[in-house]
């Protein structure tokens, strides 16, 4: 009985500090939905598409969020075009997301998260890992 009424506490919790953080976001890509549970797709290898990141000038943006200012060929999200983005992101092959994720979700939550904003990348790692340390490969396509 007392591990259902912890259960059913932590759940209720959960809830509460995620409508909390949603409630009070202030990040300066403005309000978006709360985010969808990514996916995990894999991708070939042998797709010309795939570009590599070089992560050198990657810096920390706080909490699980990184960013590099990237010379990207599309046009990244914006606050008059906030979901205009076709980057895919993915670490060692598997696609990271959700994409056109809040800046705050980002820094707060991590796990896979990111965002093509302007001409600048932020992303977090599968495992709210430093990309610097973590010894992982990521990709990106725009298609």
């Amino acid at each position: 009985m007392k591990t259902t009424s912890k259960s059913i506490r932590n759940v209720a919790l959960f809830a509460i500090l995620t409508t909390t953080c949603i409630f009070f976001n202030s990040c300066k890509k403005g309000d978006q939905p709360a985010p969808k549970v990514p996916t995990t797709t894999n991708v070939t290898t042998q797709d010309e598409s795939i570009k590599s990141i070089n992560l050198i000038g990657l810096r920390s943006d706080s909490g699980f969020s990184y960013k590099i200012g990237y010379d990207l060929t599309d046009i990244g999200d914006s606050n008059a075009l906030p979901t205009i983005s076709k980057l895919k992101l993915f670490e060692n092959g598997v696609e990271l997301g959700p994409a056109h994720s809040n800046h705050h979700d980002i820094r707060s939550f991590g796990l896979g998260q990111f965002s093509h904003w302007g001409n600048t990348l932020y992303f977090s790692t599968s495992d709210n890992s430093d990309p610097l340390k973590n010894g992982r490969k990521y990709t990106y396509t725009l298609k």
